[in-house]
């Protein structure tokens, strides 16, 4: 009976408890501020005042401020879309081939694998850090063989280009490059241009590959003296076939061209009515009938791609120019 009658007293005070609360949350406190008393203000101890006070927002003094009218902020890096029309073409240079497929390495790797896994040659090595995959050894002419692709960048934003090597074991163990006249490397690249255009690049993406996207191989840049020029990640043979081709694809007339100094002549009539020099003849009187000199120069393991003009008063059209052909490169 007590431990009963402890029990109903406890209840009773929790009931008694809960309506005094729900009473207090139940009143509108919103202005309940207003009734605060302004107390005494805050003094410092000398334990408090004797603490260091740390700054880590320091402002700095500046005894050479910025002259605003003088400081000039430098262009962003050109972006531009590859396009909507995801084409597939296969290029070759000399006996170097390869694929071009107009979507990223990330989305194009997972397609390779199904390649690969469904081929005659089947698929026993991937590594999507290096874009790398081989296929099982096989035998050719009596030696051992494997074929070997590798995804990359491409010159175009938002481009992958795909590389197949035909290789065979040598006596010493080494592997070698077959020759162009025998190896299979042709064969192959046509039968994934044909796999890539039944199948969409444009279905998902691996993110294991998403460092692929990284490579970019053309990059329109500016120089500390506000000049601007294209940046090849290319041995000079390619960056030049590349150029050429972009030089066609804006429909930009060469007059002459000098491939031992790499130079591409160029000139603008005022009758120029092609490509992306319709609306910049239309309004630019200072580069009717005006020669240009499209230079590309081996610097260390790059290409630099420059537009020179004797005209001063072409400097911006010079920038367009050279925009024009970085996002025609591929």
């Amino acid at each position: 009976m007590y431990i009963i009658r402890e029990l109903e007293i406890l209840i009773v005070f929790l009931v008694i408890f809960s309506f005094t609360s729900c009473s207090w949350f139940l009143d509108d406190h919103r202005y309940d501020y207003l009734k605060e008393e302004q107390t005494g203000s805050l003094e410092a101890t000398e334990d408090s005042q004797s603490k260091e006070i740390v700054d880590f927002y320091p402002i700095p003094e500046s005894t050479n401020p910025i002259s605003y009218d003088s400081y000039e902020v430098p262009l962003p890096q050109q972006v531009f879309s590859s396009g909507t029309t995801n084409e597939i073409r296969l290029h070759k240079l000399g006996e170097l081939r390869w694929l071009y497929v107009e979507s990223l390495p990330s989305s194009v790797w997972p397609l390779m694998k199904n390649f690969w896994s469904q081929s005659q040659y089947e698929m026993l090595l991937e590594d999507p850090n290096l874009g790398l995959i081989e296929s099982n050894l096989f035998e050719t002419e009596g030696k051992e063989s494997k074929l070997v692709m590798k995804i990359e960048h491409g010159i175009r934003q938002a481009s992958s280009e795909l590389f197949v090597s035909h290789l065979t074991r040598s006596d010493k163990g080494s592997w070698n490059r077959v020759s162009p006249d025998t190896n299979l490397e042709d064969t192959v690249l046509r039968s994934i241009m044909d796999f890539l255009s039944s199948n969409s690049v444009a279905g998902g993406t691996s993110l294991v590959a998403l460092n692929l996207n990284l490579g970019q191989k053309a990059t329109l840049k500016q120089k500390d003296d506000g000049s601007s020029y294209i940046e090849m990640k290319l041995e000079f043979a390619r960056a030049w076939a590349a150029v050429d081709r972009a030089l066609k694809e804006a429909i930009i007339t060469v007059t002459d061209l000098d491939r031992k100094n790499g130079i591409f002549y160029v000139v603008f009539s005022q009758e120029e009515d092609k490509g992306f020099l319709r609306k910049m003849l239309s309004f630019d009187d200072n580069i009717k009938n005006e020669n240009f000199k499209i230079y590309v120069n081996t610097e260390g393991s790059s290409c630099i791609v420059t537009v020179k003009s004797d005209n001063p008063n072409s400097s911006e059209f010079e920038r367009d120019l050279l925009s024009q052909i970085n996002q025609s490169l591929s």
